[in-house]
């Protein structure tokens, strides 16, 4: 057999964060290192505490350790919350017991780092919160960057617009800073953004054949009923995109998107346009900003961002890979 390779996911859960665990864990393809928590869609206390409490709800606890992440925006205000689309404390109505795992020493940026060192080379870290870990274990050694295999996140948005603002997505917008820091790094990146995530809807057949696949699948099918309930009182036809989910699927198989190369530079000067990705193709063939030497510079820092979904179905291999782990409760 061949063995499954090391990664970690950062995660600011959350419910879309919650089911890219369990569909993480049902692929079978990864030896989860670490899972490390950051403020994003709550405060960095309550998404850890939502960490643990799905880690024991999984059955990991006993092997995965949860990390304790940065509590708030590298250099701003702490940020709105998203709890309208999430719930009051992050899971929709759950309320998910805690893990009796000891608390770990390290923070998150501490685990990445040593992990890193560990698998240099054959790590993949894999992000669906705001970058502020990351950002700050590449402040605290830049050679993160050179050590990673490969670095996933959901984020930004290419081509179409924001969802927390007309031009930015959420976990950009909530630290752009980070973001910039983490995209100008060098570091090996691949942007799954709302142009491919609002491609893959989960929707009410899907709800469906969860509710009928048994108690191990229980918990997801309530937290996604809740989220697609949140996402028709915003105006929506009653399915919601798979964000985090889709994230994760990235990571081993890039077929459920459409990934060209270029670079991402965040916007972060303005409030009004906080948090915008904007994305410079390297296919165009010419050198952009010419008058700035250092924008010029920038953008030679490229990565792989998804402008749209792939030929592979991700929404059937979503609604198929969660009954392979099922979860308590």
């Amino acid at each position: 057999m061949t063995p499954r390779a090391p990664i970690v996911l950062d995660s600011d859960p959350g419910i879309d964060d919650a089911v890219a665990l369990q569909y993480l864990l049902g692929t079978g393809l990864w030896d989860l290192k670490a899972y490390t928590s950051v403020g994003g869609n709550l405060p960095a206390e309550q998404t850890y505490r939502n960490a643990r409490g799905l880690a024991r709800a999984l059955r990991i606890d006993a092997d995965v350790p949860v990390h304790r992440g940065a509590g708030r925006p590298l250099t701003r205000l702490p940020y709105r919350v998203a709890d309208d689309f999430h719930g009051p404390a992050g899971l929709a109505h759950e309320t998910l017991p805690d893990s009796t795992a000891a608390h770990p020493p390290e923070s998150s940026a501490q685990a990445l780092l040593r992990l890193s060192r560990e698998y240099e080379g054959e790590l993949t870290v894999c992000a669906t919160g705001p970058l502020t870990n990351v950002a700050v274990a590449l402040l605290e050694d830049p050679a993160f960057a050179l050590r990673v295999r490969r670095f996933v996140f959901m984020g930004g948005a290419a081509r179409v617009p924001g969802n927390v603002t007309p031009v930015a997505e959420f976990n950009m917008w909530a630290d752009p800073d980070a973001a910039e820091l983490v995209l100008s790094s060098g570091i090996p990146f691949t942007m799954v953004d709302l142009d491919a995530s609002h491609g893959w809807l989960f929707g009410p057949a899907g709800l469906a054949a969860l509710e009928a696949a048994g108690p191990g699948t229980a918990l997801a099918a309530r937290l996604l009923r809740f989220y697609m309930d949140a996402y028709r009182r915003g105006g929506g036809d009653g399915t919601c995109p798979l964000h985090d989910p889709l994230a994760v699927g990235v990571c081993a198989d890039e077929s459920f998107v459409t990934l060209a190369e270029g670079a991402v530079v965040v916007e972060s000067a303005t409030e009004l346009t906080r948090g915008q990705t904007v994305f410079v193709p390297s296919a165009a063939g010419r050198v952009h900003y010419p008058e700035s030497p250092a924008l010029t510079a920038r953008v030679r820092l490229t990565g792989r961002v998804a402008l749209g979904p792939g030929p592979r179905d991700f929404t059937d291999d979503f609604a198929a890979t969660l009954p392979r782990w099922p979860a308590d409760g």
